[in-house]
């Protein structure tokens, strides 16, 4: 975006800058049902801020994330070490143009029967999602859907909020 080219182009390592907090509504709520973390590409860098400041908690998260294959797949071995140290942390990763090498748990696109799996049967889960736009409109879709409580579901646009329904 316009801020993080600025700070790239224009702002030498040593500069000081004024910052003011972080704001938005795109915070993770204090609760004790299961979590749904569900990201695509670069969805992942907020959604991994919230899985580190939970995963201690032993609340029960399954953290659902999509890619092109390994090789775009960032912060995978952080997940995965986070998983190996908390049992609460389940860690489910999709490629749709996996690699030779690569080991996903699912290949192809995030859809209603694969994320069905992933959740409790009552749904009663809150869902936070973050990715490119098709990915966002279809995981809207998807959780509405599944029946997932629509003041349960989360997400947040890297750049202008649009309407998903539509």
């Amino acid at each position: 975006g316009v801020a993080s080219n600025y700070l790239h182009d224009c702002i030498d390592v040593g500069s000081e800058v004024e910052l003011l907090p972080p704001a938005g509504e795109f915070v993770l709520r204090t609760a004790t049902r299961p979590l749904v973390l569900l990201t695509g590409g670069v969805g992942i860098t907020p959604a991994l801020a919230m899985l580190n400041s939970v995963a201690h908690s032993g609340r029960p998260i399954e953290f659902i994330h999509a890619a092109l294959n390994s090789d775009a797949h960032a912060f995978r071995a952080h997940v995965d070490q986070l998983a190996a140290q908390h049992a609460n942390v389940r860690p489910f990763y999709i490629y749709d143009q996996a690699l030779d090498h690569d080991k996903p748990h699912a290949e192809g696109f995030i859809n209603a029967e694969l994320l069905a799996t992933r959740l409790p049967a009552d749904r009663d889960v809150d869902l936070y999602f973050l990715g490119p736009k098709p990915f966002m409109r279809s995981v809207y879709g998807i959780a509405a859907a599944l029946g997932i409580p629509p003041q349960q579901v989360k997400y947040e646009f890297f750049g202008p909020l649009e309407d998903l329904a539509a």
